[in-house]
């Protein structure tokens, strides 16, 4: 027999599918958009932190494990898009 799940129960997870969902998403977007993905991964920080406070769980413990590791490849990825950019602007023949 199956067991039924309280509507109480299920929304306890929300967040932290939340927070692991926009991590992955992140991940994606950060190659077209760093500042878009770094909201993301920070909304997902929050989200999660919400989460191992209310309920933890692992789906809450996975999005703020990603969340965190977003955020530092985010802005290695920003600054390391900052100093190309640098160095192709001085190479530029100035006019």
């Amino acid at each position: 027999m199956k067991k039924s799940v309280a509507k109480s129960d299920y929304k306890k997870e929300h967040l932290g599918v939340s927070a692991f969902t926009l991590a992955i998403a992140g991940f994606f977007v950060t190659l077209f958009s760093p500042i878009a993905s770094f909201v993301m991964f920070i909304v997902s920080l929050v989200f999660s932190i919400n989460q191992q406070r209310k309920n933890p769980n692992k789906i809450g413990k996975a999005g703020l494990i990603l969340s965190i590791v977003g955020i530092v490849l985010d802005i290695l990825f920003i600054i390391l898009l900052v100093t190309v950019l640098a160095n192709f602007m001085e190479q530029l023949p100035t006019a």
